[in-house]
């Protein structure tokens, strides 16, 4: 298709500006340069826009359009026009961007064709193939690929917890993902590890407290709950339907006022006369007595004669810190709360555990 000549008088230059500014407008404010010509304006007038403020420069050859700062979706697509046609959000950024992880991170990483290089704040990796699919307007690397970029910024919990969420989601055919897995490829050998010891209860946990507990029954070798299964109008924190219990992990935020604890009150009321046993912990419980959490449940799990009942016995919370706690308290200092039919204490713990990320930076496992 023959390019667009420049329009020349001003009726035609009114009417290539309401079509680069519709054409801004749909990609949140960024535009390339190239389009810009396409539509049919000069040099001259882009320049005049910059010198006015009309544009911005973003990256070379992309614009924001009419102030510097653009939104992330912006952000996001300055940054795939920078990077060329063809080109779409991958690793940590595309899980990021379709719902996978939580925190947003510092690089944008892009799979792209051609020969472009990574610049500040872009980080472009170049692989023989690229398949895109679209979610909320921005072109997204297809899944296992994704997962093979992202291996080598996860720790190996958090890349369970990704696993866990797109199955969840139904973006990933854990058994199509296998094959993806070829001998040599980076972040093959991760994948596999995480295949190994896949838990998909991980994505039914609401907060970083609820991940932590069920990782506790999995290293400890407690029978794995369902997290925030529905029984009648209440969707408990953790299930064990066979021997009908049911632990409820108490936060602070929303386990303090006197509205709340009569809310808890009448909830654990209904959950026990549907015959379900009820206890309750709070972080401190995890965070600062981990071994008598996992005597309590071996109990009433039917185990009592484990080894990991002893008092003594070597039970932490992987990446779990004395500092202050999420609610602002220290954790050693918080009201804690024994396992007991009317016990109430505060969920908080650390800010969420950071993981291994790439060029020195750290990705969380996801924030509340």
């Amino acid at each position: 298709m023959a390019e667009p000549l420049p329009f020349t008088d001003h009726s035609d230059q009114v009417l290539a500006t309401e079509r680069a500014t519709e054409l801004a407008r749909r990609q949140s404010w960024a535009i390339a340069r190239h389009q810009l010509v396409t539509l049919g304006l000069t040099e001259a007038k882009i320049r005049s826009w910059l010198r006015s403020g009309r544009l911005h420069r973003s990256y070379p050859g992309v614009y924001a359009w009419g102030r510097a700062e653009l939104g992330v979706p912006g952000e996001l697509g300055a940054a795939l026009l920078y990077a060329g046609s063809g080109s779409a959000l991958g690793g940590v950024s595309g899980l990021w961007w379709l719902g996978l992880l939580n925190r947003r991170p510092g690089l944008v990483h892009i799979d792209a064709p051609g020969r472009v290089r990574s610049r500040p704040g872009i980080r472009i990796r170049h692989p023989a193939r690229i398949e895109r699919t679209w979610h909320r307007d921005l072109p997204v690397a297809a899944m296992p690929e994704l997962l093979l970029a992202a291996a080598s910024c996860l720790s190996h919990n958090a890349l369970r917890l990704v696993l866990g969420r797109a199955e969840f989601a139904g973006v990933l055919d854990i058994s199509l993902l296998h094959g993806s897995l070829g001998r040599g490829r980076t972040g093959a050998a991760a994948l596999r590890v995480a295949l190994a010891s896949h838990l998909p209860a991980l994505a039914r946990c609401a907060n970083r407290f609820e991940r932590e507990f069920v990782l506790l029954c999995e290293r400890c070798h407690l029978p794995i709950p369902e997290p925030n299964s529905r029984i009648g109008r209440y969707r408990p924190d953790m299930l064990w339907r066979d021997v009908r219990l049911i632990v409820e992990l108490d936060g602070r935020d929303a386990h303090s006022t006197p509205a709340q604890l009569a809310s808890d009150a009448r909830r654990q009321a209904e959950l026990e006369r549907r015959g379900f046993a009820v206890i309750r912990f709070t972080w401190a419980d995890l965070d600062g007595d981990a071994a008598s959490v996992v005597a309590v449940l071996r109990r009433l799990l039917g185990d009592a004669e484990n080894p990991w009942t002893r008092r003594d016995a070597p039970v932490t919370l992987v990446g779990s810190s004395p500092a202050r706690s999420k609610g602002g308290e220290d954790a050693g200092h918080a009201r804690k709360a024994r396992p007991s039919h009317d016990g109430r204490g505060a969920r908080h713990g650390p800010g969420d555990r950071a993981d291994r990320g790439a060029g020195g930076r750290v990705l969380p496992v996801g924030a509340r």
